[in-house]
């Protein structure tokens, strides 16, 4: 049987963020029998973050995407393809790799060995994820030169709660650029609810599917034993013996500054709770902002900071922690990628967050965890506290979220577009 050829179009992937892991657990676990896996990734010195399957080949490619770190030209450049998906692929687009925009140069080395896998009779489709945009635009460019079969997938919303910039020009690009990708797109595929119902409704008659931000069952079934090791060496020299620690980890509000008020209410609450007798002391593993760093200067509990360390070492610091702190804002859509590994750690969660919203569903319908909304001003020292002293409920129903069966589900999709 022929393989069938996935264009997936990534810029994250070859990094070790929280948007890289969406993909990055999810492909590897397709069929290596009947896929192979073209991830085009943006350059990045953390190789040893690159998946390891024989369904997968990740590319690193050099260039900018669109955002501040571009020039004005090539910024113009990618998005304008939007709306005329030939240009990368026009001698306006040729130069140098090395100062070619990433969309150009991701395009280039798809369109070479898209055109070989067609020659051959196999099957091709394009994926694009966002963000950035640059590569829902590559996506919708392969998927038009070659009469593809196409997904777009949206971690975050473009239009629809957008965390880009501000302003009137902003908005109307991202809608105009969002409808054409989408118009590509055989499938529009997202993380939670609120971004599937708003597709839906602004786009009625395009196909769109749930696809939930997961866990990846190998980070934690296969740990190092130095990681291991690491983890209880460094909990013996930071956090006081005996103390209940509750665990951050990842950024707060570096993407959504709502969730940093989130921080702030927290630390208000922790300190006017009335028990003496407690002692508990709160870890933030990753990079906070000055405004964050100044909301933990007012804590009157015990707080340690650490920067980001390496993925295996923060999953043992997770399973670690007598409770897992959630920090969200006012955006409904918002289900980061945290929730998940929070999740599969074991460990019972505590979200503090302005609204209710796909992640405080997600801790509801799992029961790993309680949600205490901010939003009203109703909330109360005396909530948190029976949060954080609650016994862990028995149920943990998290095998939806598995990237497994999320493989099972892009699957199925796949092979509706390809008729497999």
């Amino acid at each position: 049987m022929s393989k069938v050829n996935l264009f997936l179009f990534a810029a994250h992937h070859a990094t070790g963020n929280v948007a890289a892991q969406r993909f990055k657990g999810l492909v590897k676990y397709l069929d290596a029998d009947r896929y192979r896996v073209h991830v085009l990734a943006r350059e990045h010195g953390a190789a040893s973050n690159l998946p390891v399957s024989p369904a997968v080949e990740v590319i690193p490619l050099p260039g900018h995407c669109v955002g501040s770190e571009s020039s004005l030209a090539s910024s113009l450049l990618s998005m304008a393809s939007a709306f005329v998906p030939s240009l990368p692929f026009s001698a306006a687009a040729r130069g140098d790799a090395a100062t070619r925009p990433w969309l150009v140069n991701a395009l280039a080395e798809a369109d070479r060995r898209c055109s070989e896998r067609l020659a051959a009779g196999e099957r091709c489709v394009a994926v694009g994820t966002y963000s950035p945009i640059d590569a829902l635009i590559a996506a919708a460019s392969l998927a038009s030169r070659h009469g593809l079969p196409c997904i777009q997938d949206f971690r975050d919303g473009l239009v629809f709660e957008p965390l880009g910039r501000a302003g009137r020009l902003a908005d109307t690009a991202r809608r105009l650029i969002e409808a054409r990708v989408i118009d590509a797109a055989s499938l529009v595929t997202s993380v939670s609810p609120a971004l599937v119902e708003d597709f839906a409704r602004r786009y009625p008659g395009k196909r769109v599917g749930l696809l939930p931000n997961g866990f990846d069952p190998d980070d934690f079934a296969a740990h190092l034993d130095e990681d291991a090791q690491e983890a209880a060496a460094l909990l013996a020299r930071q956090i006081p013996e005996g103390a209940q620690l509750i665990g951050h980890f990842g950024r707060v509000g570096a993407s959504d500054a709502s969730a940093s008020d989130s921080l702030d209410r927290f630390v208000s609450l922790m300190n006017a709770i009335e028990d003496g007798h407690a002692r508990r002391h709160v870890l933030f593993v990753g990079e906070l902002t000055a405004r964050e760093k100044q909301s933990l200067e007012r804590a009157r509990f015990g707080v340690t900071t650490l920067k980001p360390v390496r993925r295996g070492l923060a999953l043992q610091l997770m399973k670690r922690c007598d409770r897992l702190l959630l920090l969200t804002g006012n955006r409904v859509c918002c289900a980061t990628g945290k929730v998940f590994e929070y999740l599969a750690s074991g460990v019972p969660v505590v979200c503090v967050s302005g609204v209710e919203n796909a992640a405080s569903s997600i801790l509801a319908e799992t029961g790993a965890g309680q949600t205490l909304v901010t939003q009203g001003g109703g909330e109360s020292a005396e909530a948190l506290r029976r949060m954080i002293a609650a016994p862990a409920e028995g149920r943990r129903e998290i095998g939806a979220y598995s990237k497994v069966a999320q493989a099972g589900v892009l699957d199925r999709w796949i092979a509706d577009m390809v008729a497999l």
